[in-house]
């Protein structure tokens, strides 16, 4: 139309704007309705290869897709416990749900958007193996009753039998289900293959499983999908995750991943209440009907593994001021439920000795009162060491299983609480003998039950707790003998000596065994370093060396010629370098009247401040204790240190043969770092916290003699 013209508009249509809205609200439908079908057609698909539905008498609640793209659920009774799979796969068809009028379900279940989840949920469901493999894999061993012992009371696992089966444990969720139930379930899978003794054939699954890394796979998508997004985790079945997965982490040896997820666990448990002793039973969220997890327990089993953990760690606790135990056991509580609750009390009284640093003798006298009530407490066979009879069933077993490790718990918690004073001079009164004797004692015990539990269960990833507690006790006997005090007023150290040296040795082949059957870093690394400790010993114990023990600089680590004999260097991540060395008695006195040996300046943190530290003397011929000024104070200026050093020494000018490894991150895994850092709190523990008010007190001698 040209400008000459005027233009005049059209009649307006009013309906044609509603008629557009119309069509694309059809168009968001049928979009969201294909992506709907698409995915029950998968759930269809993938249920089809023999997965046989779960039996139950209760109603089974799935979380499924309405028309609108959310997250529902819904009730849905299966009362035929032999359904076939095309049944099992009919149960939560996509066709019902998209049938279902949104005015008709709850408001409250319309919580999650399908876009933010929905690819997360497709790529867990995956990830699953077939329900056969599934069945097999919570068949074997003790998988299906340990998962339940995380969150249910042992009363109601094993005295009352009341507990799923492994069917019932088995079944894999639809597609269409919660991601937090997703994830729980790839975890309980993870957990599964961790139970798995050495002797399972991998045949017996579909396919060509690799069980090691289908259990790395299950867990880092759970991880990293799920329970990384806390949004997700606002109910029972989210804490369960985070417990599981903490429990892995500790299993695989990540003891700080391990303390990272059960602190937030621990927070989370928090804000629902589960600290309080009056429970408000209203405000727990729970996806699944078919959850059980006790508040109660699942609390005290968190505050358990973090505190344990953190004491290993030399950390302090972050659940404080919250006592579990009693004096008495309850009506209806198992002998290992009181005993556990009470340990979680004594692990708090131990890291808040430790942190002060002051090491009192009464609260160490007052801790072990505690310790010993409790255990005279406690039946007397139920300390009879592990064993399972043939025709032993799956409750039994892990019930024994779970006392056992508790026996090993509790004798290193004598280990660790009376540590600090083990290499602390003789005074005339013998004040330190008893906290000397029962750091000995104790650590026999660890090891002993460790071999007849590790000769038992076989796989490391079960009970990994008892490894680092046989680590601490044969480094407790060892260095005991390499300073002297194995001999005490009241010992005869020479016929111990025998009959402990057999009990390393017999430890040293469990630790063999465990590496040749699994793998483990942490095994490989734990008789690498106590094999070398007993050489040292066995020079030590000839009579004419001397056994010393030093903090020294990087620089002087790799010094050659200077100290004959045998050395072993070790840079502890995160303390230090400690220096073990036999060396003839006359080259100690040349070292200690030799002033260009000790440092005369404060410490520095200068990677050129020359330091060669002694942590002891010998009693032969004492010298004045150094300053405090010459150790390394935690929290304080470190060493530089950037290798873990294995140092051996033959002769006289001849070149230190080092194995390096790179300085490890401070989230680490195990297979980077075995120890994790219980290295660390055990120097430092053995040093008394540096050592700087038993210094002040002349309470140390310089060099460590032998026997």
């Amino acid at each position: 139309m040209s400008q000459e013209f005027v233009d005049v508009p059209a009649p307006e249509d009013e309906d044609l704007g509603e008629r557009l809205k119309r069509v694309e609200q059809m168009l968001e439908k049928v979009t969201e309705k294909l992506f709907t079908q698409s995915l029950g057609s998968q759930h269809i698909a993938s249920t089809a290869q023999s997965r046989p539905s779960v039996a139950s008498s209760e109603d089974q609640r799935y979380d499924t897709l309405n028309d609108h793209g959310q997250f529902l659920v819904f009730s849905d009774t299966t009362t035929d416990a032999t359904n076939t799979a095309s049944e099992s796969s009919a149960e939560t068809p996509a066709s019902h749900i998209a049938s279902q009028s949104p005015e008709r379900l709850p408001a409250e279940l319309n919580r999650f958007v399908l876009p933010k989840y929905a690819d997360s949920c497709r790529v867990l469901h995956a990830a699953f193996p077939s329900q056969h493999d599934a069945h097999i894999l919570f068949e074997a061993g003790r998988a299906a009753v340990f998962l339940q012992a995380l969150c249910i009371p042992y009363n109601e696992l094993f005295n009352e039998g009341n507990s799923q089966s492994s069917a019932m444990l088995s079944a894999i969720p639809p597609i269409t289900a919660h991601p937090v139930l997703l994830a729980r379930k790839l975890l309980h899978h993870s957990l599964c293959i961790q139970q798995l003794d050495p002797s399972f054939d991998p045949r017996a699954l579909q396919g060509n499983v690799d069980l090691r890394s289908a259990m790395q796979r299950y867990y880092d998508l759970a991880s990293t999908l799920v329970t990384c997004h806390d949004e997700l985790l606002d109910s029972l079945e989210g804490l369960e995750c985070l417990i599981c997965e903490g429990v892995y982490l500790v299993n695989c040896g990540n003891l700080r991943r391990a303390l990272a997820c059960l602190r937030r666990a621990s927070t989370l448990a928090q804000f629902m209440g589960l600290h309080r002793k009056e429970l408000y039973k209203g405000t727990l969220k729970q996806l699944d009907p078919m959850t059980r997890v006790s508040g109660e327990f699942t609390w005290a089993h968190i505050a358990y593994l973090e505190r344990y953990i953190s004491l290993l760690l030399g950390m302090p606790t972050s659940i404080t001021s919250a006592r579990f135990g009693n004096e008495e056991k309850s009506v209806g509580q198992t002998d290992a439920e009181w005993f556990e609750k009470v340990q979680i009390d004594i692990c708090e009284h131990i890291i808040g000795r430790n942190q002060e640093r002051d090491y009192d003798l009464s609260a160490t006298h007052k801790i072990d009162n505690i310790l010993n009530r409790m255990a005279s407490s406690m039946p007397a066979d139920w300390w009879t060491p592990m064993d399972l009879p043939p025709g032993t069933g799956p409750d039994e077993m892990m019930s024994r299983v779970i006392c056992a490790q508790m026996q090993i718990v509790h004798y290193n918690l004598l280990t660790v609480l009376h540590l600090p004073y083990l290499l602390r001079s003789n005074t005339p009164n013998h004040r330190f003998d008893y906290n000397k004797e029962t750091c000995l004692y104790a650590s026999r015990e660890v090891l002993s039950r460790f071999i007849t539990f590790r000769s038992i269960v076989r796989v490391v990833y079960c009970c990994r707790l008892v490894d680092f507690c046989a680590f601490t006790a044969a480094m407790t006997l060892l260095l005991a003998y390499l300073n002297g005090s194995g001999h005490t007023s009241s010992m005869q150290s020479t016929h111990q000596r025998v009959g402990d040296r057999a009990l390393i040795g017999k430890t040293l082949e469990t630790l063999d065994e465990l590496n040749r059957l699994n793998g483990d870093e942490l095994s490989r690394e734990t008789a690498k370093l106590t094999r070398r400790l007993m050489d040292l010993e066995i020079e030590t114990a000839k009579g004419n060396n001397a056994y010393t023990c030093r903090i020294a600089e990087e620089d002087q680590k790799n010094t050659t010629g200077e100290y004959p004999g045998r050395a072993l260097c070790l840079t502890i991540p995160y303390f230090g370098c400690v220096r073990l060395a036999s060396e003839p008695l006359s080259q100690i006195w040349a070292l200690e009247v030799l002033p260009t040996c000790l440092p005369s300046a404060p410490y520095s943190s200068s990677p050129q401040a020359s330091m060669v530290h002694p942590f002891s003397m010998t009693a032969t011929h004492p010298v004045q204790p150094l300053q405090p000024q010459q150790l390394p104070l935690p929290g304080g200026p470190q060493i530089p240190f950037s290798v873990y050093h294995l140092a051996n020494i033959h002769q006289q000018g001849e070149q230190e043969k080092l194995f390096d490894l790179p300085m490890p991150d401070v989230m680490a895994g195990a297979e980077d770092w075995a120890f994790q850092g219980v290295d660390a709190a055990f120097f430092d523990s053995l040093t008394g916290g540096a050592g700087t008010s038993l210094i002040n007190q002349g309470s140390w001698d310089t060099h460590w003699s032998g026997i």
